[in-house]
């Protein structure tokens, strides 16, 4: 199973990454396992996966207890993630719900956090300066 293992660690390091070349190496990994592997490899992959999608879950309700619904509400998505993303409202709206994709649950990466965090700063910035004369 080394090399499945190694296969498994490259496949949880590709996780979140969505670009063309990724999601090819993901399903050439996952293609590989499902013809390569004996039925003990195919249970501690299936092991990990799990253990993987656990950790997504509890990610998912994490970003959802800090996100409070009536904050959550009042979020521009669309600008959000039209301006920092340059995706479509439905594409953050997936990612911070947890939602399914073609199979896989996304959610945003501690890289794609961070630009979050930073566009509800900027806009919190934003709307504080505001005043009518």
């Amino acid at each position: 199973m080394n090399n499945n293992a190694d296969l498994l660690k490259e496949y949880a390091s590709l996780a979140g990454k969505e670009d063309e070349k990724s999601e090819a190496r993901k399903t050439e990994i996952l293609n590989y396992i499902k013809l390569n592997a004996d039925d003990s490899d195919k249970e501690e992959a299936k092991v990990f996966i799990n253990q993987k999608m656990e950790q997504l879950q509890s990610e998912v309700l994490a970003l959802r207890e800090q996100l409070a619904e009536d904050d959550y509400k009042l979020l521009p998505l669309r600008y959000i993630a039209q301006n920092y993303f340059g995706k479509s409202a439905a594409w953050l709206s997936q990612r911070l719900n947890g939602s399914k994709v073609r199979g896989h649950v996304y959610t945003l990466n501690s890289e794609q956090k961070d630009i979050f965090n930073r566009a509800v700063q900027e806009i919190g910035q934003r709307i504080s300066s505001l005043q009518l004369a």
